[in-house]
């Protein structure tokens, strides 16, 4: 193996003589790049992340005041809904009919007139 390679080796410094190849940059023309013919860059309008999440956050805001608002209303209406039905178990109770007691009063005493009694007489026509 090592015997070929030396070989190899020997061929190898035969084919390594250099030869450069003419140089024909020099006589062409400069490269210039062309300009393309197209329109101007039109510049957009931009949306910074800060501007969105101030939206988003106004928006959750209404949405949280509008759910409040709504549980403020509906926690009227029960505590209006358990006031009527309070007064209604109230007026029921009135519209039974129970027996009033008998009052005890001072007991009355009868005291004789000092009046004189009328005599009575026909009349005369």
């Amino acid at each position: 193996m090592r015997s070929t390679r030396l070989e190899q080796m020997g061929k190898g410094d035969e084919a390594v003589v250099f030869k450069a190849r003419p140089n024909t940059v020099t006589h062409k023309e400069p490269f210039r790049p062309k300009k393309e013919a197209r329109t101007p860059l039109v510049v957009q309008p931009f949306k910074l992340s800060t501007e969105r999440r101030a939206l988003e956050q106004q928006e959750f805001d209404q949405r949280v005041t509008e759910k409040e608002a709504l549980r403020i209303k509906m926690e009227e209406e029960q505590r209006r809904e358990r006031k009527e039905e309070k007064e209604i178990t109230r007026m029921q109770q009135e519209q039974v009919h129970s027996a009033q007691p008998i009052r005890r009063y001072k007991p009355v005493t009868v005291k004789k007139s000092e009046v004189p009694l009328t005599v009575p007489h026909s009349l005369n026509f």
